[in-house]
């Protein structure tokens, strides 16, 4: 009961913040958001065979290109040179390895979903070309979310509560999300400890004005008793900020931050 009543309240709190605001009427209308701008991916086959995902964030101003690429996390190098003229888009990315630096340009015909053009690069010492079919990415939650979590300790976990007087042992959380209008669903580790599932999924999950809900069930370590985990955070860009509450081993209920990173 006192779980559904945490529900009732938490969804009627995200209804409230959804809640249709009435522009004023000398109030300007917001901007709809050029189409080109977001986050594109694709995939690239190193020269050692590993395929990565490199992630394009463009933002388009006045018919002005900028954005950043990345081949991992925290490694976003800026745009140049970039030129947009009606469906085609041409940029260049400079970086530099061993003293050198390395040119690559990209170059292509752009709709609401897809990149196709070309890539020229000279990382390799010559200029080499290489097909270029970027996708378009996340769009609100959406995305393979990770965070600093803590087994039995005083730090936000992955839902299974813990003992409050340790610290316990840090370990990386995940949340695998997927989003349907205001509609969240997903899944997340689930140790498979005891011959427990390898993958829990998410219960009751929304998006609402920016604000992520969903609840996590799982087994009390050792035993047959349920303990639920509500996360709750504000979604921008690649994070997510807000808290997770749950209970720990001595059955009280404890809060502790949510800070969690788009991995992917």
């Amino acid at each position: 009961m006192k779980a559904e009543l945490r529900l009732i309240v938490r969804l009627f709190a995200l209804a409230v913040m959804g809640a249709v605001r009435v522009p004023a009427a000398d109030e300007p209308s917001a901007k709809a958001p050029h189409p080109l701008e977001g986050s594109w991916r694709w995939n690239f086959t190193m020269p050692d065979g590993t395929t990565v995902r490199p992630k394009l964030v463009l933002a388009v101003q006045d018919g002005k290109v900028t954005g950043t690429t990345s081949f991992r996390m925290d490694s976003e190098t800026p745009i140049t040179n970039a030129v947009l003229k009606g469906d085609e888009v041409s940029f260049q990315v400079i970086r530099e390895r061993d003293g050198q630096q390395i040119v690559t340009t990209y170059s292509g015909k752009w709709d609401a979903t897809s990149i196709k053009g070309k890539v020229e690069s000279n990382w390799a010492g010559e200029k080499q070309s290489y097909a270029w079919d970027a996708k378009r990415a996340h769009f609100g939650v959406e995305g393979t979310w990770r965070w600093t979590g803590s087994f039995g300790g005083r730090g936000p976990g992955g839902g299974g509560g813990g003992r409050g007087g340790g610290r316990g042992r840090g370990f990386q959380a995940q949340v695998d999300l997927e989003q349907d209008g205001e509609t969240v669903t997903g899944s997340m580790p689930g140790f498979g400890f005891g011959g427990g599932p390898r993958r829990i999924e998410i219960k009751n999950g929304v998006f609402t004005n920016g604000v992520v809900y969903f609840e996590v069930e799982r087994n009390r370590f050792g035993s047959d008793e349920k303990v639920i985990s509500y996360y709750e955070g504000k979604q921008k860009g690649d994070t997510i900020k807000g808290t997770i509450a749950t209970t720990n081993f001595d059955g009280d209920e404890v809060e502790y931050e949510w800070n969690a990173k788009r991995a992917d």
